[in-house]
């Protein structure tokens, strides 16, 4: 098998502890026709000075950088800059066993696919703490297939999902994890297609742009092997968002809107309306939000207040719309309750509802509990 170049493409901001870790696995692999493009997004550490050692240290390292603008815009950046055949998108304070880009390259030739997905290891002070494999059958993926079998289970989840979860079933509002570093892909994909990363995004930023990538997409493979290592930090940008009422509204706002513009693309593209397939998303994240701004320590601000950035979600068009169109079709249960408020727009009794849910310290869990 000859050669063929690799760009992997890394946005990083302030990693300065993990940064080493991630490009050492990196210029250990045992293929070794690559790129790696690193986009310094305005680190204030000493993230900058790291990686411009390594670029001295190894040609196959370019590193830019830039001011502060988001992970979307540091990964428009890098695939501008990058000239590989294939593309890789990792993060900067992850890491991969050193036979990855060697596997990844073979099964994508070899399968003559457009894209690759595999699977991932959750990694936490030192070790292993869960191996997750995709949730699709391993295999080809072509066509029609692709969107119904694999773009469905990374874009939310549906109103289906929902009625299951109401029944019991803990894998109910499942989704599968949309990140980037979970798949590589063919450059002329991004390129032929102008996908680029929606920079208004806080968060979500990977659901609509590899939903964006699967509908553009003839042929996908799925394998079941493990090649990246997700290192868990309390001070990663998504355990700070959990954290953040406010926050996740503006996210929850933000990936309201850039999902219709995504099904409005694939509705042009292929003439498929993907809307049921997120939906529910959008139905829960009302309940969600209406859980976590009746939690008084989540804001100083008083309960009207709270109440209000609430309904900022719930009266959305959108939001009205997909509750409207949501169908309970599980049997009655306590579960049931909040979504059939929801339905008849008794906001202010879900947010009391909820307020004294939060006062007695319950905590929401999608296990089916």
């Amino acid at each position: 098998m000859g050669t063929v170049r690799v760009s992997i493409i890394i946005p990083a901001y302030n990693v300065e502890k993990y940064i080493n870790t991630c490009i050492d696995s990196i210029l250990a692999q045992t293929y070794a026709d690559f790129e790696v493009v690193v986009v310094d997004d305005g680190s204030t550490d000493a993230t900058g000075k790291i990686l411009d050692d390594y670029a001295r240290l190894d040609s196959r390292v370019t590193v830019i950088h830039k001011e502060n603008a988001g992970v979307s815009a540091a990964r428009n950046t890098g695939i501008k800059e990058a000239v590989g055949e294939f593309i890789l998108f990792f993060d900067g304070d992850d890491f991969v066993e050193p036979y990855a880009i060697e596997e990844l390259v073979y099964t994508i030739n070899e399968k003559d696919v457009d894209t690759v997905i595999y699977g991932y290891h959750s990694y936490r002070d030192g070790k292993v703490t869960e191996t997750c494999i995709p949730v699709f059958n391993e295999g080809l993926y072509e066509n029609e297939a692709i969107i119904p079998m694999l773009l469905s289970r990374f874009v939310g989840i549906s109103a289906d999902g929902i009625n299951r979860w109401i029944s019991g079933d803990k894998n109910g509002l499942y989704v599968e994890n949309p990140a980037l570093w979970r798949c590589m892909v063919r450059a002329d994909l991004i390129q032929h297609n102008n996908l680029t990363f929606d920079t208004r995004l806080k968060i979500g930023e990977d659901t609509v742009f590899i939903s964006d990538l699967l509908s553009c997409a003839k042929r996908c493979y799925v394998t079941h092997k493990c090649f990246y290592y997700l290192v868990y930090r309390e001070s990663s940008a998504i355990a700070n968002y959990e954290k953040n009422a406010a926050a996740k509204l503006d996210g929850k706002l933000r990936l309201l809107t850039s999902r219709s513009e995504l099904t409005d693309r694939i509705i042009l593209r292929s003439g498929v309306d993907i809307t049921p397939y997120w939906q529910g998303t959008v139905v829960m994240s009302a309940l969600e939000l209406a859980f976590l701004f009746s939690k008084k320590s989540n804001s100083n601000a008083t309960f009207r207040k709270r109440y209000n950035f609430y309904l900022q979600y719930a009266k959305q068009e959108k939001v009205i719309n997909a509750v409207r169109l949501f169908k309970p079709r599980a049997k009655p249960g306590i579960k049931l309750i909040p979504l059939m408020m929801l339905k008849l727009r008794w906001h202010l009794a879900i947010f009391l509802c909820f307020s004294v849910l939060n006062m007695i310290n319950y905590e929401f869990s999608r296990s089916g509990k």
